[in-house]
């Protein structure tokens, strides 16, 4: 005849739950953040590649090719605020464009890691006048 020996195990599940939920938490909200970053990085680099291109294709030192080289960037960052945008003239035979931005941080978990709200990216591309 065997005893049986019942074990009141009613609250381990909560227990364990409770203990795993902040690791999970951290890594869900930091997956939604990189996310976040890594689409406004890619937006950011199109951006400063649409820039450069259009500066070198449209240069000409008679007209302001440089605020519309510019303005053709902040056009191309849509969704993006808090962006500025320089293409900087001809040093040799290149150009420039630079666009920098702060972007927010959508979770609290992650903001309290990096220990800030939002995130300054940086994004810049050169390339050769065509004559």
């Amino acid at each position: 005849m065997k005893l049986r020996i019942k074990k009141r195990e009613s609250g381990q599940a909560i227990v364990e739950f409770a203990l795993v939920l902040p690791i999970l938490l951290l890594l869900l909200c930091g997956i939604i953040d990189f996310g976040w970053l890594y689409y406004n990085q890619i937006t950011l680099n199109n951006a400063s590649r649409e820039g450069a291109r259009y500066a070198v294709i449209h240069y000409d030192p008679s007209i302001d090719w440089k605020d519309a080289a510019e303005s053709r960037i902040m056009a191309s960052m849509v969704g993006v605020e808090n962006a500025v945008a320089f293409v900087s003239d001809p040093q040799g035979q290149q150009i420039t464009a630079m666009v920098t931005a702060d972007v927010p941080i959508l979770t609290g978990f992650t903001s309290t890691i990096v220990g800030s709200k939002t995130l300054r990216l940086h994004a810049k591309c050169t390339m050769r006048l065509e004559n």
